[in-house]
């Protein structure tokens, strides 16, 4: 393959990435929670107006995390576009591990319906992307240097020993979500999200075994490669189409959430969450083979040649990486802390996260610490400033290792920063606007009855003047 194809897998990667978590934001009603988690109420009887809007301005974030003994190459190729895999052993057995995820709500729309039963309906637009890849150093290494491979295995003969096993996966999609949200008494609550998906960009690569064979008469290389690789487009064919919304790649997603409070002031929140797929289009292409034959010289280029060659044109189905969610708190005065358990249901990952919140006034302050499986171990801080009425936060769940790579960007230096890499930032904003929606025996509005000053007569009084009383 060409170089071309590992560098523009990791710009896919690390540039669209769209999943992260924001655990700060959990159990905090502002409108972000409750379309992330459809049974939380967004509005405040008695003191929230009728409608909740973000006026266009993103609730966006954006998170990554890479380890493991490539983690050198890949620093350096995010920090300073340079791609150099000279320092990593062509012995090494580990994997590198990527992980990044995106999450932008572009419009989120909610009108609180009922004072009774606090009954919620909400749309929303948002764009995610989540990705996962693990490689070897081998791997790696080919893309720069291959001769360096072919060296190693000069006086050994290997020919399945899986040097060169991959598994990587992209996927870009849009997400339009309904919500809908009630209680069903005092203390339970539930809450369900139905969305449809239009997918942008997939890209997937397994390699399940693989190896190196040299024939020293002939100088050929055999290459053993059982795997396949799924995409939706060509790196050298990307239109500015692909990114918008439509019916091409279409798919469904469905959320359910409930949550409940004790009469001890225990809270729970558990959430099974976008529980969907994406059916790619029969212009997709697909590719499954194992065995070439690749002269000497060629190597760069003569894999790529004949796998571009044998693709299918043909339509597959992906899974979105739907989520099982439990949260616990009990409220101590100002200071809320939250535990939250997250898996992943149909990829790698999950976390543990214990998110404390001191609140005073508007103000609210969170320190948050998370252990990813994928190895990462996170802490994170963000800043909110929240009223009935209004709200705007900001944030990051990998608050140092952000610092370090702002820092790597900044200087173009990939030796900043001690054990894995990653960043994550998010921030967003949203306002309520319309009639305050009070409960029958606080509320002053009566239809009808309560005019706007200055408002018109209507259009028989106009005609018939006014009545007298």
């Amino acid at each position: 393959m060409r170089l071309v194809i590992l560098v523009g897998f990791i710009l896919f990667i690390f540039n669209l990435r769209a999943g992260a978590q924001q655990f700060a934001l959990y159990n905090t009603g502002t409108l972000y929670d409750s379309f992330e988690n459809p049974s939380q109420k967004a509005f405040i009887t008695d003191s929230s107006r009728h409608y909740a809007f973000n006026f266009f301005i993103p609730a966006a974030g954006v998170s990554y995390g890479t380890s493991g003994p490539g983690l050198p190459t890949i620093k350096k190729a995010l920090y300073t576009g340079k791609y150099d895999a000279r320092t990593l052993s062509e012995e090494e057995t580990g994997l590198t591990r990527i992980s990044s995820a995106e999450n932008a709500y572009l419009l989120t729309f909610k009108l609180f319906q009922s004072v009774k039963y606090h009954r919620e309906l909400g749309f929303s637009w948002q764009v995610r992307t989540e990705n996962y890849g693990e490689t070897t150093n081998q791997t790696l290494i080919v893309f720069q240097d291959y001769k360096r491979i072919i060296d190693k295995q000069l006086d050994n003969q290997l020919f399945d020993n899986n040097m060169f096993n991959t598994n990587v996966y992209a996927q870009s999609y849009h997400q339009f979500g309904f919500t809908f949200r009630e209680n069903y008494n005092k203390r339970l609550a539930y809450g369900i999200k139905l969305s449809y998906l239009s997918g942008i960009a997939y890209s997937k690569i397994k390699i399940n075994s693989s190896g190196l064979n040299i024939n020293m008469e002939t100088l050929d290389y055999d290459v053993y490669v059982d795997g396949d690789l799924r995409t939706n487009f060509y790196y050298d064919d990307i239109e500015k189409k692909m990114f918008l919304p439509g019916f091409k790649n279409p798919g469904l997603a469905l959320s359910l959430s409930g949550n409940y409070k004790s009469k001890r002031g225990w809270y729970f929140l558990a959430n099974l969450k976008d529980i969907g797929f994406i059916k790619w289009s029969k212009d997709s292409y697909m590719f499954r083979d194992k065995n070439y034959t690749i002269e000497a010289g060629m190597v760069k280029d003569s894999l790529w040649h004949q796998i571009k060659s044998k693709l299918q044109r043909k339509g597959y189905t992906t899974l979105i990486n739907g989520k099982a969610e439990i949260l616990f708190n009990k409220d101590l005065g100002n200071y809320q802390p939250n535990l939250l358990l997250s898996k992943n249901l149909f990829y790698k990952g999950g976390d543990i996260a214990l998110v404390n919140t001191y609140r005073y006034k508007s103000l609210n302050l969170s320190l948050s610490t998370d252990y990813n499986l994928n190895n990462f171990f996170e802490v994170g801080a963000q800043v909110m400033m929240k009223s009935p009425n209004t709200e705007f936060f900001l944030g990051s769940d990998q608050l140092f290792k952000t610092m370090d790579t702002q820092k790597a960007l900044i200087n173009s230096d990939e030796t900043v920063g001690n054990g894995y890499s990653g960043a994550s930032f998010y921030l967003g904003f949203s306002l309520k606007f319309g009639r305050i929606m009070s409960r029958p025996q606080n509320d002053n509005y009566i239809p009808g009855v309560n005019l706007k000053p200055g408002a018109k007569p209507g259009f028989f009084q106009r005609i018939l003047g006014k009545r007298q009383e």
